[in-house]
Protein backbone atom coordinates (compact mmCIF):
# COMPACT_ATOMS: atom_id res chain seq x y z
CA UNK A 1 0.00 0.00 0.00
CA UNK A 2 0.95 3.76 -0.69
CA UNK A 3 1.39 5.67 1.75
CA UNK A 4 0.68 9.91 1.44
CA UNK A 5 4.40 10.26 1.97
CA UNK A 6 5.39 7.92 -0.68
CA UNK A 7 2.74 9.18 -3.50
CA UNK A 8 4.11 12.47 -2.77
CA UNK A 9 7.76 11.78 -3.86
CA UNK A 10 6.37 9.86 -6.97
CA UNK A 11 4.38 12.69 -7.87
CA UNK A 12 7.62 15.00 -6.87
CA UNK A 13 9.61 12.94 -9.01
CA UNK A 14 7.52 12.92 -12.39
CA UNK A 15 7.32 16.92 -12.11
CA UNK A 16 10.97 16.83 -11.31
CA UNK A 17 11.21 14.50 -14.04
CA UNK A 18 9.50 16.88 -16.50
CA UNK A 19 11.62 20.06 -15.54
CA UNK A 20 14.35 18.27 -16.06
CA UNK A 21 13.39 17.10 -19.61
CA UNK A 22 12.60 20.63 -20.25
CA UNK A 23 15.69 22.04 -19.44
CA UNK A 24 17.73 19.06 -21.17
CA UNK A 25 15.57 19.98 -24.62
CA UNK A 26 16.34 23.93 -23.87
CA UNK A 27 20.01 23.40 -23.67
CA UNK A 28 19.97 20.73 -26.68
CA UNK A 29 18.32 22.98 -28.81
CA UNK A 30 18.98 26.21 -28.20
CA UNK A 31 22.60 25.91 -27.44
CA UNK A 32 25.97 23.95 -29.61
CA UNK A 33 26.90 20.92 -27.72
CA UNK A 34 23.79 21.67 -24.96
CA UNK A 35 23.75 18.00 -24.59
CA UNK A 36 27.02 17.89 -22.82
CA UNK A 37 26.18 20.71 -21.09
CA UNK A 38 23.63 18.95 -19.37
CA UNK A 39 25.03 15.96 -19.21
CA UNK A 40 27.67 17.78 -17.44
CA UNK A 41 25.68 20.14 -14.96
CA UNK A 42 23.52 16.65 -14.12
CA UNK A 43 26.64 15.45 -13.04
CA UNK A 44 28.07 18.27 -10.94
CA UNK A 45 24.94 18.66 -9.32
CA UNK A 46 24.56 14.79 -8.59
CA UNK A 47 27.96 15.10 -7.13
CA UNK A 48 27.36 17.95 -4.87
CA UNK A 49 24.74 16.37 -3.70
CA UNK A 50 26.47 13.24 -3.10
CA UNK A 51 28.72 14.98 -1.01
CA UNK A 52 26.20 16.53 0.94
CA UNK A 53 23.90 13.54 2.00
CA UNK A 54 27.18 11.54 2.69
CA UNK A 55 28.42 14.21 5.07
CA UNK A 56 24.80 14.74 7.00
CA UNK A 57 25.04 10.75 7.10
CA UNK A 58 28.36 10.48 8.66
CA UNK A 59 27.81 13.76 11.08
CA UNK A 60 24.39 13.20 12.02
CA UNK A 61 23.57 16.99 10.73
CA UNK A 62 20.19 18.57 10.88
CA UNK A 63 17.49 16.38 9.35
CA UNK A 64 20.14 13.42 8.08
CA UNK A 65 17.68 10.81 9.02
CA UNK A 66 14.54 12.42 8.37
CA UNK A 67 12.21 11.02 5.56
CA UNK A 68 12.03 14.64 4.36
CA UNK A 69 15.47 14.60 3.50
CA UNK A 70 15.67 11.51 1.53
CA UNK A 71 12.50 12.31 0.05
CA UNK A 72 13.71 16.14 -1.48
CA UNK A 73 17.28 14.08 -2.21
CA UNK A 74 15.14 11.32 -4.32
CA UNK A 75 12.93 13.65 -5.88
CA UNK A 76 16.18 15.79 -7.06
CA UNK A 77 18.45 12.73 -7.76
CA UNK A 78 16.10 10.96 -9.78
CA UNK A 79 13.57 13.44 -11.00
CA UNK A 80 15.35 16.73 -12.04
CA UNK A 81 18.80 15.30 -12.63
CA UNK A 82 17.89 11.67 -13.68
CA UNK A 83 16.31 13.88 -16.39
CA UNK A 84 18.58 16.74 -17.30
CA UNK A 85 21.46 13.83 -17.57
CA UNK A 86 20.85 12.20 -20.77
CA UNK A 87 23.47 9.52 -21.71
CA UNK A 88 20.96 7.35 -23.23
CA UNK A 89 20.42 9.25 -25.81
CA UNK A 90 24.36 10.27 -26.60
CA UNK A 91 24.67 6.41 -26.41
CA UNK A 92 22.19 6.05 -29.45
CA UNK A 93 24.08 9.10 -31.35
CA UNK A 94 27.16 7.58 -30.59
CA UNK A 95 26.36 4.07 -32.03
CA UNK A 96 24.97 5.76 -35.03
CA UNK A 97 27.94 7.72 -35.71
CA UNK A 98 30.26 4.71 -34.95
CA UNK A 99 27.91 2.11 -37.22
CA UNK A 100 27.98 5.27 -40.10
CA UNK A 101 32.04 4.58 -39.90
CA UNK A 102 32.76 7.63 -38.09
CA UNK A 103 34.54 6.02 -35.34
CA UNK A 104 37.36 8.16 -34.22
CA UNK A 105 34.92 11.17 -33.83
CA UNK A 106 32.06 8.89 -31.71
CA UNK A 107 34.96 7.66 -29.74
CA UNK A 108 35.74 11.41 -29.22
CA UNK A 109 32.13 12.19 -28.51
CA UNK A 110 31.87 8.78 -25.89
CA UNK A 111 35.07 10.21 -23.98
CA UNK A 112 34.39 13.81 -23.67
CA UNK A 113 30.48 12.91 -22.21
CA UNK A 114 32.05 10.70 -20.03
CA UNK A 115 35.29 12.22 -18.94
CA UNK A 116 33.53 15.85 -18.28
CA UNK A 117 31.16 13.99 -16.26
CA UNK A 118 33.03 11.95 -13.46
CA UNK A 119 35.26 15.41 -13.59
CA UNK A 120 32.41 17.39 -12.62
CA UNK A 121 30.77 14.55 -10.39
CA UNK A 122 34.64 14.85 -8.75
CA UNK A 123 34.18 19.04 -8.83
CA UNK A 124 31.07 18.84 -7.17
CA UNK A 125 31.42 16.59 -4.13
CA UNK A 126 34.79 19.26 -3.55
CA UNK A 127 32.37 21.62 -4.05
CA UNK A 128 29.65 19.98 -0.98
CA UNK A 129 33.13 19.27 1.56
CA UNK A 130 34.01 23.36 1.12
CA UNK A 131 30.57 24.66 1.26
CA UNK A 132 30.74 24.62 4.86
CA UNK A 133 26.56 24.62 4.80
CA UNK A 134 26.76 22.49 7.86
Amino acid sequence: MISELNLLVVVGVAAGGALGAVLRFLLDRYLRGGLLVANTLACLALGYLYGELSWLAENGGPGADSLLSASVSTILALGVLGALSTFATVSVRVAQRWMAGHRLRAAGIWAAHVGLGFAAAAVGIALSQLSGLY
